[in-house]
C-alpha cells in the first residue's frame, strides 16, 4: 500500500522536474508579490534575499576559467594564467548575462547587493601563507566575494575579516541590521590535495576541517544579522586526473598543471585518500548544518547542499585548459544551474549525483517555494 506521504513526495518530485524546464532564468515568470515580509528564517523566499556574500577558494574566485588561446600564440605570456574571473563565478558572479546563482537571485530580487564583477590578477591565500600583499582584495570588483585562490578551511576566518566590514559598508544602500542575507560557502578542494602535504596535514584533517568551518559558521551567526548560510559540500577532486590524463586539450604551459597543484596526484593510493577525506569532510558539513537548522522565530540557519559531481561525466573543456584542474566557464555555468536547482529541494529530494548536462534546464521557483532552512 502506498502511503499518503509517499504520494506527496512523488508528486513534489514530478513537479520539480516539470518546473526545471527553461533554458534561461530570464524565461521564468516573476514571483507574485509577498503579502507580508518573511516572518522568520523558515519563511524565506528567494526574493527576500537583499545581500549575498561568499567564502571559498579559487573556484569561488573564478580562477583561470576563461582559458588560453594557444593557437593565437599567447602561451605563458597571457595574464589568463594568473587571473580570476570573479564576475562569472558560479555562485556570486554579477557580470551582465553571466550564468550564476547571483544573477538568478537578481531575477527575483533586482536590487540584491554583493555580487563580484569583472576580473583581476589572482590573490593567493594558502594555509599559513595568507596576508598582504599576496592576498590583496579589490573591493570594487570583489564586493562580497571573499574567496581566495589557494584557500583551505583554516583561511575562512581571514576571509570573514574582509567580508564582514565590507558588508557593513553597504549601509547606505541596504540595511545591515534588517535585510535578509545569504552567504555561500564552498571550501575543501585544496584541503583534499593538501592531505598529502606533510607541512599542512595537521590543518586539513577531517576534524580540523570541521572545526574551522564550524568556527566560521559561529562567527557569521554572532556578527551578521538575519542570514542563511548556503553550505555546499565538497566533491571528489581525484576525478580530475583520469579525465585529463594524456588528453591533448591539456597543453603544458610550463607554469601550471593539475598534478603540480595537487600533492596527492602522485599515486592511486593518494587519490583514494583524497576521496576518503572528501567523504569525511562532508560528514562534518552535514553535522554542522543539522546543528543549525532554522527554527520558528529565528533569524539564522545553515542549509547543506551536497556536491556529488561526477567528473567522469564532464567533457574535458568543462575544465580550464590553463591547468586542466579548475572549472572553465562551461563548468561554472553547469555548477551554477545544478546548485540553483537543488536550492529549493528538501534533503531527501536532492540528487545523488551531478552528471554533466550540456544544456541543463533551470528551475523556476514559485510563490510557494521557501528556502529549505528548517
Amino acid at each position: 500500500m502506498v502511503s499518503l506521504k509517499t504520494i506527496i513526495t512523488l508528486s513534489f518530485s514530478v513537479a520539480t522536474v516539470i518546473a526545471a524546464n527553461v533554458n534561461s532564468i530570464s524565461e521564468c515568470p516573476s514571483l507574485p508579490a509577498r503579502v507580508s515580509p518573511a516572518k522568520d528564517i523558515t519563511d524565506l523566499r528567494i526574493d527576500d534575499i537583499k545581500i549575498i556574500g561568499a567564502l571559498g577558494d579559487s573556484i569561488m574566485a573564478g580562477f583561470a576559467m576563461m582559458g588560453l588561446d594557444y593557437e593565437a600564440g599567447s602561451g605563458a605570456l597571457n595574464l589568463s594564467l594568473i587571473s580570476e574571473y570573479r564576475g562569472n563565478s558560479y555562485a556570486i558572479g554579477g557580470d551582465t548575462n553571466a550564468v550564476t546563482i547571483a544573477n538568478f537571485i537578481k531575477k527575483y530580487s533586482p536590487d540584491v547587493k554583493g555580487a563580484s564583477v569583472l576580473s583581476h590578477l589572482a590573490s593567493i591565500c594558502h594555509g599559513p601563507l595568507c596576508g598582504f600583499p599576496i592576498t590583496a582584495y579589490r573591493p570594487l570588483r570583489d564586493n562580497l566575494n571573499a574567496g581566495q585562490s589557494g584557500a583551505i578551511a583554516m583561511n575562512l576566518n581571514y576571509e570573514l575579516d574582509y567580508l564582514i566590514p565590507r558588508m557593513k559598508s553597504y549601509i547606505f544602500s541596504t540595511s545591515y541590521k534588517n535585510d535578509w542575507k545569504m552567504i555561500t560557502i564552498q571550501i575543501g578542494s585544496n584541503d583534499q590535495c593538501a592531505s598529502c602535504d606533510s607541512t599542512l596535514a595537521e590543518y586539513v584533517s577531517p576534524d580540523a576541517y570541521g572545526q574551522y568551518v564550524e568556527a566560521a559558521i559561529e562567527r557569521i551567526k554572532k556578527e551578521i544579522p538575519k542570514v542563511v548560510v548556503n553550505l555546499l559540500g565538497t566533491f571528489k577532486v581525484s576525478g580530475v586526473f583520469p579525465l585529463t590524463e594524456g588528453n591533448p586539450y591539456c597543453v603544458p604551459n610550463g607554469i601550471l598543471d593539475n598534478e603540480g597543484e595537487c600533492a596527492c596526484a602522485d599515486s592511486p593510493e593518494n587519490l583514494a585518500k583524497m576521496d576518503t577525506v572528501s567523504e569525511a569532510y562532508n560528514q562534518r558539513l552535514e553535522a554542522i548544518a543539522n546543528k543549525n537548522k532554522g527554527v520558528a522565530g529565528g533569524t539564522f540557519a545553515v542549509m547543506y547542499s551536497p556536491a556529488p559531481i561526477d567528473l567522469s561525466s564532464f567533457p574535458v573543456n568543462a575544465l580550464s585548459n590553463v591547468d586542466c584542474f579548475h572549472p572553465s566557464l562551461k563548468g561554472h555555468q553547469f555548477i551554477a544551474k545544478a546548485f540553483w536547482n537543488q536550492l529549493f529541494m528538501e534533503k531527501s529530494l536532492k540528487p545523488p549525483v551531478f552528471t554533466f548536462e550540456e544544456n541543463l534546464k533551470v528551475y523556476c521557483p514559485t510563490g510557494n517555494d521557501r528556502l529549505p532552512t528548517a
